[in-house]
């Protein structure tokens, strides 16, 4: 396989054109790429604690503080303490966040439909199954 037409490489460009695109889509939020996606996680599960967010964000934890930090910071997510254990604090949502996790996934939905435009609905749903293949292969590590 020429290591120039692999699937990595592709992935890595697809990516980084995502990033880019969010960066300067999501800039007026005082949002990044690096940040949006801890909102989107928080937004389907509240009340999870750094760990939880970490695994489910694919990073390590010392990214998850530091991000969680700024998001704390910029007004978007705020940090309680938990009842059951007082060392432990569990992540919520502000209003602020609450607010604009819609223009996310627009934003976001917006960006999906524009790179897959040309690609037939039944082969957008072959390509969806042929990558949740590799995910799995690949999160088998």
């Amino acid at each position: 396989m020429n290591v120039n037409n692999s699937l990595s490489k592709r992935v890595s460009h697809i990516s980084k054109c995502t990033q880019q695109h969010m960066d300067s889509r999501l800039k007026p939020l005082e949002l990044s790429s690096g940040s949006y996606p801890f909102l989107m996680l928080l937004s389907e599960e509240e009340g999870i604690n750094l760990e939880k967010l970490s695994r489910l964000a694919h990073v390590d934890k010392a990214m998850t503080t530091r991000t969680v930090q700024k998001l704390i910071g910029l007004g978007f997510i705020e940090r309680i303490q938990d009842n059951k254990d007082q060392r432990a604090c569990k992540l919520y949502l502000t209003a602020k966040a609450k607010a604009v996790i819609p223009i996310i996934k627009e934003v976001l939905n917006s960006w999906i439909n524009q790179i897959t435009l040309d690609i037939p609905a039944d082969k957008l749903e072959e390509l969806y199954s042929m990558l949740d293949l590799i995910l799995e292969k690949a999160e088998e590590k």
